[in-house]
């Protein structure tokens, strides 16, 4: 609309009323009819842990991970009905200000826009400081891996770090938070017709007829000489499928960063530097820079599905259903359906969301110790996703009698041949 800039930053205005009139929306419409997810397991103790800190007298960062997008949100949301439902909430400028009306909504509600050079962190240290509360996602985008945590951006520790600036004396936590969605009986045939949509769409084979554990393997197999084919990287065939798919990754991954520069530190780091240089020549080459931004996309999705995360024996459902969400959500993005889809991206079955808060980290301990802040901050965050990590494993331990029985042979570590 003329005048409304998407980039310009606004100060959340929330709603006590409007927040609390949609959070039974949330609990008894969104989140088990929308979302599939028909129940939310969060046991007293863990409410109660954060009870503790998130209260007038303390200023709480909660961190959850973040396996998904607007099921994350929704759990966010009744986490903070539970807690302290005027907690604010930070989210992607994209979002909040995709329209002056939506915009408006989502200010009442309390979301904090990460609006380049924006006043998000101002607020939010102010907003904590009154015990509210505030939660932000410290992965930055969903991952759509349930098992493993990914690299965290500072943000959170920054904050909790000014607010006991701003504050001295005062407890201040970073709070992480946990959660695991896990399907509530054998979803075989349900992932089936998620596999024979991406078939189609894709112009596949069709697998009609395999079991869910063969049909997968041949789907990924397909994706990835599509992929090869696609972008020609030239890497070496490898009957196994993991080394082909890492060959091709790192031959497109060198491709750019002959064309852009090479940058040392994390893949993650090496990306966002690629990104950053791609951007920065889209204005005089666009159509370099997109076809530079699509194989950067590339190697980005090629970087979630790896030995390390999907090379066990064996898969469980719940692995196998954000692989195809994650195929799904890069290549089907045409038509009003898919386009839903990729807003809304419903799971194939119902779930139960198992929620647990490990250990709050006492921000203001390290604070009054002194010394170097910068050391100080990044132990603090590795602590964090040290925290985030082991919390997550002890819930896989915990729900594994009713996950394990559902699990399926990986036939992807079995050497097949690529064909193209």
């Amino acid at each position: 609309m003329p005048g409304f800039d998407p980039l310009a930053y606004r100060d959340p205005i929330p709603s006590p009323f409007l927040i609390h009139a949609l959070g039974p929306v949330v609990r008894g419409l969104v989140l088990p009819h929308l979302l599939r997810v028909r129940k939310i397991d969060f046991p007293r103790a863990d409410v109660a842990r954060l009870r503790e800190v998130v209260r007038p007298g303390t200023a709480a960062f909660l961190g959850p991970n973040h396996p998904e997008f607007m099921t994350d949100w929704m759990i966010d949301k009744e986490l903070s009905r539970r807690i302290s439902p005027l907690m604010a909430h930070w989210a992607s400028y994209e979002v909040v200000n995709i329209h002056p009306v939506a915009q408006a909504l989502w200010l009442l509600n309390n979301l904090v826009a990460n609006a380049p050079g924006g006043g998000g962190r101002a607020y939010s240290i102010r907003w904590a400081l009154q015990g509210h509360g505030v939660l932000l996602h410290p992965e930055g985008t969903p991952t759509w891996q349930s098992d493993a945590v990914g690299p965290l951006v500072p943000g959170i520790v920054e904050m909790a770090w000014e607010a006991c600036r701003a504050r001295p004396g005062l407890p201040v936590f970073v709070v992480p938070v946990v959660w695991k969605l896990v399907f509530t009986r054998d979803v075989g045939r349900a992932l089936g017709g998620e596999m024979a949509r991406l078939e189609r769409g894709l112009g596949l084979p069709d697998g009609r007829g395999l079991d869910v554990a063969a049909r997968f393997a041949q789907l990924q197999r397909g994706i990835l000489a599509r992929s090869r084919a696609r972008f020609d990287s030239g890497a070496a065939d490898s009957p196994h499928f993991f080394d082909a798919q890492q060959a091709h990754a790192d031959a497109l991954l060198a491709r750019l960063e002959s064309k852009h520069g090479a940058s040392a530190g994390t893949l993650p780091r090496r990306l966002h530097a690629l990104r950053r240089a791609i951007l920065a020549r889209a204005a005089a080459r666009a159509e370099d820079a997109r076809a530079d931004r699509r194989v950067l996309l590339e190697v980005e999705r090629l970087s979630r599905f790896t030995r390390a995360g999907y090379g066990g024996a064996t898969l469980t459902q719940e692995q196998v259903a954000e692989c195809l969400k994650q195929a799904r959500l890069a290549f089907l993005t045409k038509g009003l359906a898919n386009g839903l889809h990729g807003v809304v991206p419903v799971a194939v079955a119902a779930r139960v969301a198992h929620l647990r808060a490990p250990e709050p980290i006492a921000v203001h301990e390290a604070f009054g110790r002194g010394g170097d802040e910068a050391a100080a901050k990044a132990e603090m965050l590795d602590e964090l996703r040290a925290r985030l990590q082991g919390g997550l494993d002890a819930l896989n331990r915990e729900l594994a009698p009713e996950v394990d029985p559902f699990r399926r042979a990986n036939l992807l570590v079995v050497p097949a041949k690529l064909h193209f």
